[in-house]
This record gives C-alpha cells, structure tokens and sequence, in this order.
C-alpha cells in the first residue's frame, strides 16, 4: 500500500510541471491516475539514448583520429549525420544532425534539459504530439540556418531542445488562469532560454574556426516552432473564445513559414 502512495506522490510530482492547476486541480489528478502509461512516455527517452550512442561512435572516429574531446569538442565534421553546408542534396542532414553533438557539455546539457522538460509534456500531453513539435524544431533549425547562415556546419538538438523550452510557454500561456504560478514560470523559461541563447551568440561571434562557430539560428528558430506550434499542438484544458483565434493565428503562421522556407531551400539547393 506505501508502495502505490509513493508511486502516486511520484506520478503528481513528474506531471505537476505541465498541468495546470485551478480549483479541478484535484478532479485532473485522479483522472492521471487512471492513466496507464500506456503509450508509455518513451519518445525523448529513445531520442536521448540514440543521441548517446551515436556520440560515442563518433567519439570513437575522433580518437582513432588522434584527436581529443573535451567539453567544447570538437565535432566530428565527417559524419554522415551532421548538417554539412556543402552537402545539402543530402536531405537526410536537416533531421539528423540532432544525433550530432560537439563535446560533453553539448550533449549533457541537451539531453538533460529534453528530458527534464520533455518528459512531463509527454505525460500529460501524449507523446506524438511532443513528437511532432521537436522533429518540426529540428527541421526548422536546419532550415533557417541553411538560408541566413549558409556557410556553417549544423550539430546538436538544440532546434529541438528550444522547441521544448517554448512550448512549455505555450502550455502556459494557453492554460494561463488555470496554471499553478504562471509568472514564474514564464520568468523561469525565460531566463533559460535566454542565457544559452546569449551564450551562443558569444561563441558564434569569437570562436576560432569555421568548425567551431555555432549558428544560434537554430536556437531561434526552435523557440519559435515551439511556441507557435505548441498553441496548436498541445491540449488546451478549458478553451475559451479568444483561444480559438489565437489557434488560428498561431496555424498560419507555422504553415506559412514552414512552407516558405522549404520553398526556399529547394530553390536553392537546386537551381
């Protein structure tokens, strides 16, 4: 019985991040009590793990190679995997160099932040639908910077990870009356983001190489997918009449963009 309390308590305390609280707080929490887990909130995890095992293959080239990674780097430049700027034919690379990562902090700080956010939205919001919000920051990243940084190597998730960051900003800003504190945690989220955007912005501008530059262009264009696409995507708990509009607003927007850029990108790649 002391068993099933503490699985409860650990159940409400996993979810608590992304569901709102009023005064039917307690009505939802016995409704997630009777979820199963089942689908089972596995995409992140599976994502993470598959992050980790393609940086310790490429971990592997890199030594054979003679080189040493730390925590800046550096990144393996031959993968298959990565955003190579002259390789765009190779259409695979705008998803999969989220597998890609450049040095321990990189990866640490990307799994850790996916999972630490990512998992709660699972739990309450299904996992596709988070699914379909980071594969679409990704591929924002990749397409953003393909244009407006066109000469940079692309690694890491953190098109997807910022994608995350937002759409818990859009789980508040959708479930803001019945959200527990929204202020802070808008505040929360909003510091985040915002010291390792700056923090990207610094190494883009004073690295030393091409290859290690980082195009804070992903960063940006994640933050804005999940926002955007979080407003669509995520459950919306109560709806009230002027969601409506700004799901509408929020769809044109995402659609309109998305489409021009991979209009954009093909024209170039091909022409």
């Amino acid at each position: 019985m002391n068993y099933k309390k503490q699985k409860k308590r650990a159940h409400h305390a996993a979810v608590s991040l992304a569901l709102p609280n009023n005064h039917k707080r307690s009505a939802r929490l016995d409704y997630l009590d009777e979820y199963s887990c089942k689908p089972p909130p596995c995409f992140l995890l599976t994502i993470s793990i598959l992050q980790i095992v393609v940086f310790i293959i490429e971990l592997t080239y890199l030594n054979t190679e003679g080189k040493t990674v730390d925590h800046e780097g550096p990144v393996y430049i031959q993968s298959i995997f990565i955003f190579n700027p002259n390789k765009k034919k190779e259409l695979w690379r705008y998803f999969t160099y989220m597998f890609v990562h450049s040095g321990y902090f990189h990866i640490i700080f990307n799994i850790l932040i996916q999972l630490i956010l990512g998992i709660p939205l699972e739990m309450v919001h299904r996992w596709w639908r988070v699914l379909f919000i980071y594969i679409s920051g990704v591929l924002f990243g990749s397409l953003v910077v393909s244009l407006v940084d066109p000469s940079v190597y692309l690694a890491g998730a953190s098109g997807g990870v910022y994608s995350l960051i937002t759409a818990h900003l859009a789980n508040v800003i959708t479930n803001w009356n019945e959200m527990e504190y929204p202020c802070i945690r808008l505040t929360i989220f909003l510091i985040v983001a915002g010291t390792d955007i700056a923090v990207a912005i610094i190494n883009r501008h004073i690295g030393s190489g091409i290859h290690n530059k980082v195009s804070y262009g992903a960063h940006l264009a994640g933050a804005f997918v999940g926002l955007f696409l979080g407003v669509v995507t995520l459950r919306n708990f109560r709806v009230i009449s002027w969601e409506i509009k700004v799901w509408w607003v929020c769809f044109m927007i995402y659609v309109i963009s998305f489409t021009i850029l991979i209009i954009w990108n093909l024209v170039n790649i091909y022409s």
